[in-house]
């Protein structure tokens, strides 16, 4: 399993290399080319440092908007799109 992990990481890590030569030879787009390549290495040194559980877990869905406030905000639209 930890081979496998290994292989992974190196693999990643060429990605971004090839995206950030791509960075510098792509002038417009270098900027997003670079925060592709920062995100690539980003989730390898994640892993490697083991951050563990994130301090500000994502909410759950139905902790964001409960179903009532969502046919509430719905209910303007539905409205609108029979007149």
């Amino acid at each position: 399993m930890g081979e496998n992990n290994k292989t992974v990481d190196i693999l990643v890590m060429r990605a971004a290399a090839e995206v950030r030569k791509a960075a510098a030879l792509d002038k417009k787009r270098a900027a997003e080319l670079s925060g592709v390549a920062d995100y690539l290495e980003s989730i390898v040194y994640e892993t490697e440092l083991g951050y563990g559980e994130p301090l500000f877990p994502d909410p759950a869905p139905a902790d964001v908007f409960p179903n009532d406030e969502i046919k509430q905000m719905m209910k303007p639209f539905k409205v609108r799109l029979t007149r």
